[in-house]
């Protein structure tokens, strides 16, 4: 079978880049090479290194191809006319368009990253047998629209539960949505040999983009509390900031914020690290914190820790459930008093940390690639 994969406007298939839809779409491009499938990646262009996995088609569109000033007012004018969200939409679908009828082989199925809009317009173009459309996130406003009129023809799969009950709830009551729970890299992200061994003092990390959504300084707030109560915890941040939606003051001022918390903290910041360090430094610590604000669809951190050996505290947020199960303990947003009380009782309760962690590596092999995969070829095959 020839999948292609469409990834949205800033969207970047590349490792400096690494968000969640690339990630997703690196593994499953893995997974179903390894099954003798073809994959063709198509994405916007960051001019960094692309990812192996897949045969990659970038765009001349991105971020490595500014649009001069008067091509950019023109484009902004068209797409106002045609009512369509993003100012340079129209070059992007032509792009996306031109590489699809570029392959010279038949493609079975087109997927579609988290835009209703291109997965119904190329549906409509006949250019493969199959189109779906991969909810990624919880869509809201103008990017919606397209939900309106959305072909039939469209399979439509989400990330978590919880994305397809926001979708249906709003915007699809009648369209059957098909969960498909993204997995995580077990030969990269597993457990030290001796994880499961008490030592001094415990050690917490928090990870993932640094952006007032996520919370790392409630986690820094709960070791602040602890030390100064003469716990052995300490806690490391590994991030960047990366924000979307924020002004750049606002989000050099929230960076401050974390700082400071993770100084009270007497916490360690080590910035952004590619995966492979990523995993490295994850399994040497014993607590993982995912204390989002906002409602995750299915985020990969919290899977990433608990397949590291990690015992986790997470927010009862969105999808971040249904990811955790059973194996964690759960707290509300912005709760540091919370979290402090459950890390407590694990410094407090060794035995206890160690079962939490045994729990959560269990759980997170529950959620593999070659599952994620495999659900996706179901799809395709009904």
């Amino acid at each position: 079978m020839h999948l292609a994969f469409v990834l949205p406007l800033g969207e970047y298939y590349s490792a400096e880049w690494a968000g969640a839809i690339a990630t997703i779409t690196r593994h499953l491009a893995g997974e179903l090479q390894r099954s003798g499938h073809t994959v063709t990646i198509i994405a916007p262009d960051d001019g960094n290194e692309v990812f192996p996995e897949g045969n990659v088609l970038r765009l001349r569109h991105g971020s490595a191809h500014p649009m001069p000033t008067l091509l950019r007012k023109a484009n902004t004018a068209h797409a106002r006319l045609k009512g369509w969200t993003w100012h340079d939409y129209g070059p992007y679908l032509r792009g996306v368009t031109r590489a699809l009828r570029s392959i010279p082989d038949p493609i079975d199925a087109i997927v579609v990253a988290n835009d209703p809009g291109t997965a119904d317009r190329l549906a409509d173009a006949g250019l493969s047998k199959r189109t779906v459309l991969w909810l990624h996130n919880r869509l809201e406003g103008a990017e919606t629209r397209p939900f309106a009129s959305l072909s039939d023809r469209v399979a439509v799969v989400a990330v978590s539960q919880a994305v397809v009950d926001w979708t249906s709830e709003r915007y699809l009551p009648s369209t059957p949505i098909t969960v498909i729970h993204s997995g995580v890299d077990h030969e990269r992200f597993l457990p030290r040999s001796d994880y499961l061994e008490v030592r001094d003092p415990v050690r917490v990390i928090t990870h993932g983009r640094i952006d007032p959504n996520k919370g790392h300084e409630v986690a820094a707030a709960a070791v602040a509390r602890l030390r100064q109560a003469g716990l052995p915890v300490e806690i490391t941040l590994i991030g960047a900031v990366r924000t979307f939606g924020y002004s750049a003051e606002d989000a050099a001022a929230y960076a401050d914020s974390v700082r400071d918390a993770m100084e009270s903290a007497d916490g360690t910041m080590l910035g952004w690290m590619p995966h492979e360090e990523l995993a490295e430094q994850i399994r040497q610590h014993d607590v993982a914190c995912v204390l989002s604000r906002v409602d995750e669809p299915f985020p990969l951190t919290s899977l990433e820790a608990m397949a590291s050996g990690c015992a986790i505290i997470a927010a009862r947020k969105g999808g971040i459930p249904e990811g955790v199960g059973n194996a964690g303990a759960l707290v509300d947003a912005d709760a540091p008093d919370q979290v402090a009380a459950v890390l407590e009782g694990w410094v407090r309760d060794r035995g206890l940390l160690t079962s939490m962690k045994r729990a959560a590596a269990e759980r997170a092999g529950e959620f593999t690639w070659s599952a994620t995969a495999s659900a996706l070829l179901r799809i395709l095959d009904d």
